[in-house]
C-alpha cells in the first residue's frame, strides 16, 4: 500500500525528532560526566538558578507532566541539590529552591558551550531560531497534552 502524504509527514516528523534526540546525546553525556545529572535534571537546576518556582510552575515551564516533575524533584532533593517547602500564602503550593550545593553544581555544568549545537545556533538568523523554537515548543506541548490525557484516562479507570 502506497504511503499517503499524511503518512509521509508523520514519518518525516518522527525521523526529525529522532535526529534531534541523537544530537542531544553528546550534550547528555557531557552533563553526566560533569555532574552526574540527566539533561532534564540539569534543566530544572538551571531554571531554579534564576529564581525559586512552585513545583507546578516548574513542570509547566519545562513541559513536564506532574508525575515526571515530581520524580525529578525527588531525585534532586535526595542529592541535596534542591529543597521543597510549602508556600506560606497558599499551602497547596510546593516551592522549590536550589540549595548551596545545587547552585554550585549548576554554575559548573558546561551545557552548550563549545559544542556544534551552539555553533549552529549562533550561525542561524534570528528568524530561523524563532521559527524552529516555536515549532519545537508546539511539538513538545502536543506530546505533553497526549501524556496528560493518558493519565486522566488511567485515573478514571
Amino acid at each position: 500500500m502506497a504511503a499517503t502524504n499524511s503518512d509521509d509527514s508523520r514519518l518525516r516528523l518522527l525521523r526529525a525528532y529522532l535526529d534531534a534526540v541523537t544530537l542531544s546525546e553528546a550534550i547528555q553525556t557531557r552533563i553526566w560526566h560533569a555532574a552526574e545529572l540527566t539533561l532534564a535534571q540539569a534543566r530544572v537546576l538551571r531554571r531554579l538558578a534564576k529564581e525559586p518556582r512552585s513545583l507546578g510552575q516548574l513542570g509547566t515551564d519545562l513541559l513536564l507532566a506532574p508525575p515526571s516533575m515530581t520524580r525529578l524533584a525527588d531525585r534532586l532533593e535526595e542529592r541535596g541539590l534542591i529543597a521543597r517547602s510549602r508556600d506560606a500564602e497558599d499551602r497547596r503550593k510546593v516551592l522549590v529552591t536550589l540549595t548551596a550545593e545545587g547552585r554550585r553544581l549548576v554554575s559548573a555544568i558546561p551545557i552548550f558551550e563549545g559544542t556544534p549545537i551552539r555553533a549552529a545556533v549562533d550561525r542561524m538568523t534570528v528568524g530561523d531560531r524563532e521559527r524552529i523554537a516555536a515549532a519545537m515548543r508546539e511539538f513538545s506541548a502536543a506530546v505533553i497534552k497526549v501524556e496528560e490525557e493518558s493519565l486522566l484516562v488511567e485515573t478514571e479507570a
